[in-house]
């Protein structure tokens, strides 16, 4: 069966209509049916009281952001279920018990003006250095109805705690909107201001400066990116006394053009002259640049003389001398050892700036994942520790003495670890690459001669981002405590190993990724770890396209395959939501060679190779049990992906193990709230315990 003879379920990208959303009521109903057992309720699993226990828990760490004399924290559990934003001061926050105050109850909002919000976050007003230096008083804070990540932008008074109204107040109509504060009566903004001011992703192409009290429309255009870009915006912000403004302009989802005023002439705007696909940011006084490649600085022609850098190293430079074009006095501050090691970004204090590198796997002691707890007047430190079977601490410590810390709160053990067991493994890649992943043995499974037990690997894969030990209640309840591993692979496309490790499955590498998952996949099998009937998989958004190609393109390796929030339709993408994002990760299927390799991994297309699967029987080949999870908030990955590759199979007739589920609001997260997320977690990971552990039998 071709594409072009492939069911009608175009119907199906109509978000909200009568004739999908019929779909989606009778596909939640056969799911649930069969995941929930005789009341098709969630809520009534064992497993979801204890979900819903871990996300409501009063003992866990909160995460907090420090603002004048208040760390501030939003916070949700069965009381605020919407969520409250709360503060308290910092010497209150170091105690057990510290007294918050809450400053916005999202819930009582959200009751009295009849919107389902979602809290997205503020965004502060710094006043720079002088008399108001430590004032605190003003933010606009992002609110979503339904999770989106189309926001509302109101202004908010921390003091009075309460919205600013009337005609002078800040307020961003709901879109993907961009604000930036350039003092207390002046903003840079994004919006959609009719055509040619978004752009083909669906974000803003132009930057308006809006004064406080002029009408919206009126707010003038001070910069504007190319009809093809992914989004244009300008960031005006104080760096410890230092003033910055820069525009941007991200050609790509990699490339990014910037400009800035130059040191001497203020009114004119000079290129900030790097690669377009290296990181840019300040520190004080100086720019740092992390360097995605090799980078020759000045000399001749032919590359003599000048400064050369090597790949994944990060430097340091004056910044208005940079900005001038004199380039001479740069400080590396990190550098490589072999292409294993990696920069993961940085934290800062009032003196210190942290590197935070990923070395053969292992985060070194000097990065600590620290972030500064008052990175304007303070050398002390937040200090993050955790693994696998090991809860998050938070400890204090002061740079650059990072050897000293004081622990300060532990999250809840929610599980009894005993008897399990964390592995650093490698797999071996179809092309010889090694590509490593983690393994945590399950209760009754961390012996010294463990058996083939149900396991579940996870996997991401994509846009550079790295996957790392991490403790995880939910993994620990769900799986690790009834006997099932879980393995994590680091995989091509990532950024374990830096640039190079992501760009080896970009676009029409993309293959690479698949075929190191599977090599993880087979290495679990090979080592005695699980079998294929009992192995699951489950990835979200690119790792939800990356465990649908291991159901398409790999059904024999697995007997269980959980997809959320998945990209599916590696031809339509483009035309759906955020889509043409990301182009430059997966191909452009308007051009003919890229739309080859599209289509060659892509799953919509590719179902009919299962229909030849299901028939191989005799080869031991299958259609693995899978279930996807989306949800209909969701602006970023279209959920009609996962409805129209559930169609198609039904219609081909290879849907019989194949269940779907669509929560309605939550966003690209799949879920808003504490209840929201026990109850998608209960119905992925049950799935996933029984069908692993029928296999099993």
């Amino acid at each position: 069966m071709s594409t072009s003879d492939a069911p009608d379920d175009v119907f199906l990208e109509d978000l909200r209509g009568e004739r999908s959303m019929e779909w989606v009521k009778a596909e939640n109903e056969r799911a649930l049916a069969a995941i929930a057992g005789p009341t098709g309720k969630p809520e009534d699993d064992p497993m979801f009281a204890k979900l819903r226990a871990i996300y409501d828990d009063k003992r866990k760490i909160p995460n907090v952001r420090l603002r004048g004399d208040f760390v501030y924290n939003f916070w949700q559990d069965e009381h605020h279920v919407k969520g409250i934003w709360r503060r308290t001061t910092m010497d209150d926050f170091k105690t057990p018990e510290p007294t918050w105050e809450t400053v916005l109850d999202v819930d009582a909002l959200a009751a009295a003006e009849g919107k389902s919000w979602v809290w997205k976050g503020p965004q502060f007003l710094d006043y720079g250095p002088g008399d108001d230096a430590d004032r605190v008083d003003r933010c606009v804070v992002n609110l979503s109805d339904g999770g989106t990540d189309a926001c509302t932008v109101r202004e908010f008074d921390v003091v009075a705690k309460a919205f600013v109204d009337g005609p002078n107040a800040f307020v961003l109509p709901p879109g993907k909107n961009s604000f930036c504060w350039v003092d207390r009566d002046c903003a840079w903004i994004g919006h959609d201001f009719g055509a040619g001011t978004m752009s083909p992703s669906g974000y803003p192409l132009t930057v308006r400066e809006w004064r406080r009290g002029q009408p919206l429309t009126d707010a003038v255009e001070i910069w504007r990116g190319e009809p093809t870009d992914v989004v244009a915006s300008g960031s005006a912000y104080w760096d410890k006394g230092h003033r910055y403004k820069v525009w941007y302009r991200a050609k790509t989802f990699y490339d990014t053009v910037r400009f800035v005023p130059h040191p001497d002439r203020p009114t004119e705007m000079v290129h900030v002259d790097i690669p377009t696909d290296f990181s840019f940011a300040t520190f004080a006084d100086h720019v740092v640049i992390h360097c995605k490649s090799e980078w020759h600085v000045g000399g001749g022609k032919g590359g003599d003389g000048g400064t050369k850098f090597v790949a994944g190293s990060v430097v340091a430079h004056p910044a208005n001398d940079f900005f001038r074009g004199e380039r001479s006095d740069f400080t590396v501050l990190y550098s490589p050892a072999d292409d294993r090691c990696a920069y993961e970004g940085s934290s800062e204090t009032k003196d210190y700036l942290m590197v935070h590198a990923l070395e053969h796997m292992v985060t070194r002691v000097y990065s600590f994942g620290a972030a500064g707890v008052d990175s304007e007047r303070s050398n002390e430190l937040f200090v993050t520790t955790e693994g696998f079977l090991d809860p998050t601490t938070l400890s204090t410590a002061t740079a650059p003495d990072l050897d000293v810390s004081t622990p300060l709160k532990t999250n809840t053990a929610w599980f009894d670890a005993s008897g399990m067991s964390v592995e650093l493994r490698e797999a071996t890649s179809d092309d010889g690459t090694k590509v490593p992943y983690f393994l945590v043995r399950g209760q009754a499974n961390g012996g010294s001669n463990p058996k083939p037990a149900p396991t579940v690997l996870y996997g991401y894969g994509g846009f550079e981002i790295s996957m790392s030990p991490g403790y995880s209640a939910t993994v620990g309840e769900s799986f690790l405590t009834k006997g099932v591993c879980y393995a994590m692979a680091c995989i091509r496309g990532g950024g374990e190993f830096g640039a190079q490790w992501h760009r080896a499955a970009k676009k029409e590498k993309r293959w690479r990724a698949y075929e190191d998952f599977a090599a993880v996949a087979k290495d679990l099998v090979a080592t005695g770890v699980t079998t294929h009937a009992t192995l699951g998989c489950m990835g979200g958004s690119n790792g939800g396209l990356l465990t649908g190609a291991m159901m398409t393109h790999y059904p024999h390796l697995f007997g269980a395959v959980v997809s959320q929030c998945p990209l599916l339709d590696m031809e339509r993408y483009v035309l759906l939501t955020s889509g043409p994002s990301w182009i430059d990760e997966y191909g452009d299927p308007s051009i003919p060679e890229e739309r080859d390799a599209l289509l060659g991994f892509s799953p919509y297309h590719n179902l009919e190779k299962s229909v030849h699967v299901a028939e191989s029987a005799k080869r031991g080949e299958h259609i693995p049990a899978t279930l996807f999870t989306t949800s209909t908030a969701d602006d970023r990955v279209h959920p009609s992906h996962a409805r129209r590759v559930v169609h198609k199979m039904r219609a081909l007739g290879i849907g019989d193990k194949v269940l779907y589920h669509e929560m309605t609001e939550g966003g690209h997260a799949g879920a808003a709230d504490n209840v929201a997320r026990a109850k998608v977690k209960t119905i992925e990971n049950r799935f996933l315990v029984n069908a692993l552990k029928k296999n099993e039998a």
